[in-house]
């Protein structure tokens, strides 16, 4: 059985089978990054504007 990648959504880095999408967020990238990026999707959602 094979799995695809896991792809972080702020910097596009594969994650290892060890590593999860959470820790990675938590640990790799800054709240302000995190947030930029929610607002980022919010508004290409809301508003039509591309990511």
């Amino acid at each position: 059985m094979s799995f695809s990648p896991i792809l972080c959504p702020v910097c596009n880095e594969e994650m290892g089978l060890e590593e999860d999408l959470e820790h990675h967020l938590v640990y790799e990238h800054k709240p302000r990054e995190l947030a930029k990026r929610l607002v980022a999707e919010w508004e290409a959602e809301e508003l039509g504007d591309a990511v």
